[in-house]
Parts: C-alpha cells; structure tokens; sequence
C-alpha cells in the first residue's frame, strides 16, 4: 500500500477519534466550567511539543531526512512547546497577560502546523524511515489539530 495513502487513512482516523472524544467529553463541560478551565487541558496537550527534538537524536530518522524540514518541525514545535507552557502558567495565576498569550500561541502554532505540513509534504518524509516519530504525525498532530480547533471554539465562547 502506497505510504502516503497509510498516512493519510491514519491520520484522519485519528481526528475523527480525537473530534469525537471532544464532541462527546470536552464540549459537555464548556457549558460547566469557564473557559479558561478547559484551556488549562488544551494548553497542557500542546506542552509536549517539544517532542519533535527528537528529530536530532541519532537513529530517529533516515540520515537523509531533510535539514530544513527537521528544523522547521523541531524548532517551531518547541517554540510552540514554550509558548504552551507560559500560557498555561499564566492562565493557572489568572495573569492580565493570558489573552495575549493565548493568541501569540494560537499564531505560532497555526504557522508551524501549517509550515511543517507543507514543507514535509513536498519534501517526501512519508517516503524516509521515522522510526517511533511516526506515531507523532499519525497520533499527536491529529490530537494538536483538535486542540487548536477547541481552542479557537472557546476563545468565541462568552462565558467566564
């Protein structure tokens, strides 16, 4: 079967499966508790983008896995990892600072899903050796995906 094609039914699978579980989970307790309650969850999903440093470790990818793909998924990743974790803090103490923070993270990580989306894409990684960073692209950006949607759905919510 054509790897591209494996991708593609894999990762939609997973947003589906992601989708229904904030349809059935997430939205349910949007009309309970305030926003920023559920943006603490949101926020914490995004914290583990640091993961894709692991691009750098030796073995995890082909050898001829492109410099330019790996730096733009690794460094905007966890640029986004960063921004992530400051904006959970800030939304834990209530800081005057959140909704700025909340919408810097929201462009950074729109940017870097969609950069590294395309850059991979037109670059062939689906073709090279992956190893466990596979399961990143098939399970967790499906994940991100729904969280970012989540996100920019609480952030029309008008409640507290």
């Amino acid at each position: 079967m054509n790897p591209l094609f494996v991708l593609v039914i894999q990762c939609t699978f997973s947003i589906v499966v992601f989708f229904l579980l904030g349809k059935w989970y997430l939205e349910p307790k949007m009309g309970i508790y305030s926003k920023y309650k559920i943006l603490q969850i949101l926020f914490l999903i995004n914290v583990f983008r640091y993961l894709p440093l692991s691009l750098y470790m030796p073995g995890q990818v082909a050898e001829n896995f492109p410099e330019k793909v790996k730096e733009i998924v690794a460094h905007g990743d966890f640029l986004a990892a960063i921004v992530a974790l400051i904006t959970l803090l800030l939304i834990k103490n209530k800081s005057r600072f959140t909704t700025l923070f909340i919408n810097v993270f929201c462009i950074i990580s729109c940017v870097d899903m969609v950069l590294a989306l395309v850059f991979a894409m037109y670059a062939k990684v689906y073709l090279l050796p992956l190893g466990v960073n596979y399961f990143t692209i098939a399970l967790y950006v499906p994940l991100l995906i729904i969280a970012q949607y989540y996100i920019f759905k609480i952030l029309t919510l008008k409640n507290k």
